[in-house]
């Protein structure tokens, strides 16, 4: 990461939800047409760059403090212009917040301290109105004939240090009302509440517990060195079953968020979502996934408005350490997302150097609505079926239709384009895999993130290009290392390019940061293992296949497999027989040839052609018949 002093400009539209809830499409069609027509044009004129965009916010880089204002001030004064005649209803308008700070550049993105007081400062801006730091101030206020109204020290949120605001005032405008007597009562009160909570906390903690404590020892897994943490799905009250994807949202957002952190193992999606529904007492829920923590919350919806309630649980004191409520816009939901998961952190004694320097998949989709688009088409994509993938398709190439630039959108697009040719639903393959090339790397053009490195380490593998294969999956875990999708994904892809025991340790920890894993992890850990002569386990794992509930119509027949292997490689041919029977009888279409075709992209062809042999030895035959 890369540290420098700049300009940064944050711009929000005001009262945004409540602009898409008069009229969604038409609020759409303007938003675009002042990007395309002046704002565009204006950030040409004035050198900025667009660092990032969230659906209706902009957060923009300047070459210097004075351009930044000179764009601010063009860019309202153009927007009044082109309001004039629009209902006032309806009327677009932004607010704007400029600082001159330190930044860290993570790809195109800008993140850290110097952008998080410009996003502060554009939160306090009254709509149309734009507010400076003391540093944007000191740069500008010798070089423009500017009025400038000194606001005083104000306390924002998530910034240690108060930040002395300046309200840029422009003909006809106001100051707005924040005398220094509210913002100490304001700090006041932000304290007492802190002390109250910290103090409560306190007493709470040594009085009494909430819930009986859970003995480790009793836990069904080992619990981990560092902090552990399971986050609970959302519940929802008081929306329609169309707002139903608002609790998820918020869930996966925090999963997402706090699994960046390599000093934190945090429970998948799978995992905790099997849970959704449920009235699990916190103490069950630590004990069956092996976690101390348990996050826990609800979202309450009135009209635009959300109230956020979490509760943090420790299951080793079994108590609740804290608790929090929020009344928020649904607009600010990626704010509330960053407040909890900022609280985690620090309850946790975790750096949040790494999850300040990753975005979740809330952000990275743009806005929140996307989002909720996100989560529709995953859990149609999942179904791996030809229903699931046109739904799925139906529901991305909506957000890349309205973003194209847009890197989660390219990277979803990229994974429909690649499903198409698995599931053998492509009338040309090769255009399709070219494609979810094509998307893969337009969309880490735009922005690097780990997720995007999985696809395209999957797409080297299969065409053979093994050290780029294995090159892309270092990026997808360095990026993401608590991920259990980043883990098990490129720990596949490195078992395949020929590093079977540096897959093997990727994969084991994708499955212990998502106890209940995918189908196809145990075949990928198992031809690892093979490899290794790690024969109990193998035989271990494949038996807790065919035990389970497995919707993969490939996994039982895949463990059935391996166990044949593994009794051929300890010499037992009369069992490598016997279980060989067993897998002709329940699945009469595996053959060697159809065992090839499905393991051919393997660096280790020796191995392969081992595995062959011992499928051979015990029986199962070369063809169809």
């Amino acid at each position: 990461m890369r540290r420098h002093l700049t300009t940064i400009l944050a711009a929000d539209v005001a009262g945004f939800s409540r602009l898409v809830g008069l009229d969604e499409e038409g609020t759409l069609i303007a938003l675009r047409a002042h990007r395309a027509e002046l704002i565009d044009p204006l950030l040409v004129k004035h050198g900025g760059r667009i660092a990032n965009t969230a659906g209706d916010s902009l957060l923009i880089e300047f070459p210097s403090a004075v351009e930044a204002v000179r764009f601010a001030v063009a860019m309202q004064e153009g927007l009044v212009a082109r309001n004039a005649e629009v209902v006032a209803d309806r009327r677009i308008i932004f607010r704007v917040g400029i600082n001159v700070g330190d930044v860290v550049a993570e790809g195109a993105d800008l993140l850290g301290d110097g952008v998080n007081v410009a996003a502060r400062l554009e939160a306090l801006a009254p709509p149309g109105g734009i507010i400076l730091s003391r540093t944007a101030r000191d740069q500008v206020r010798d070089r423009l004939d500017l009025t400038l109204v000194d606001l005083g020290e104000v306390k924002v949120r998530n910034i240690a240090r108060a930040v002395r605001a300046f309200q840029l005032l422009r003909e006809g405008e106001s100051p707005i009302k924040l005398s220094k007597s509210k913002r100490l009562r304001n700090g006041l009160v932000a304290a007492l509440v802190g002390l109250l909570l910290i103090g409560g906390g306190l007493v709470w903690y040594l009085q009494r517990p909430d819930f009986a404590p859970v003995d480790p020892a009793n836990m069904a897994l080992a619990l981990p060195e560092r902090p552990s943490i399971a986050v609970m799905p959302f519940t929802l009250h008081g929306a329609d079953a169309a707002d139903a994807w608002i609790g998820d949202a918020l869930t996966e957002s925090l999963i997402s968020t706090l699994s960046l952190s390599p000093d934190m193992l945090v429970i998948a999606r799978n995992t905790v979502f099997s849970y959704k529904g449920k009235n699990v007492p916190v103490r069950d829920v630590a004990r069956d996934l092996g976690v101390r923590y348990v996050l826990s919350g609800s979202v309450l919806k009135s009209g635009d408005t959300l109230r956020v309630t979490a509760e943090l649980a420790d299951a080793l004191a079994g108590k609740q350490i804290w608790s929090l409520q929020e009344d928020r816009p649904q607009e600010d939901m990626i704010r509330v997302q960053d407040e909890i998961s900022q609280k985690i952190f620090e309850e946790l004694a975790v750096s949040l150097t790494v999850g300040e320097g990753g975005r979740g998949w809330l952000r990275a989709a743009g806005s929140f609505d996307n989002f909720g688009k996100v989560l529709k088409g995953r859990g149609e994509f999942q179904k791996f079926s030809p229903e699931g993938h046109y739904a799925a398709e139906r529901i991305w190439s909506s957000i890349y239709e309205e973003d194209a630039n847009l890197a989660f959108a390219n990277y979803l697009m990229g994974f429909l384009h690649w499903q198409k040719v698995i599931l053998g639903l492509s009338k040309d393959p090769g255009h399709d895999w070219a494609e979810a090339r094509r998307f893969g790397e337009r969309a880490l053009e735009i922005e690097e993130f780990g997720e995007g490195y999985t696809l395209l380490a999957f797409l080297a593998r299969s065409s053979g290009d093994f050290d780029q294969a294995i090159a892309y999956a270092d990026r997808a875990v360095e990026l993401a290392p608590g991920m259990a999708d980043a883990n098990t994904l490129a720990g596949t892809v490195k078992v395949f390019s020929g590093q079977a025991r540096e897959g093997l340790a990727l994969l084991l920890r994708g499955m212990r940061l998502e106890p209940d894993y995918p189908d196809w992890v145990p075949g990928s850990v198992n031809w690892a293992r093979l490899q290794l002569g790690q024969l109990e386990e193998v035989k271990a794992l494949a038996d807790s296949v065919l035990a389970s509930d497995v919707k993969d119509v490939r996994a039982k027949p895949s463990a059935q497999a391996d166990l044949v292997v593994a009794a051929v490689f300890e010499g037992d041919l009369t069992e490598a027989r016997e279980l060989a029977r067993d897998l002709i009888e329940s699945a009469p279409s595996v053959t060697l040839e159809s065992i090839r075709q499905l393991r051919r992209r393997t660096k280790n062809q020796d191995f392969l052609e081992r595995y062959l042999d011992a499928l051979r030895q015990a029986g199962i035959p070369e063809a169809a018949n």
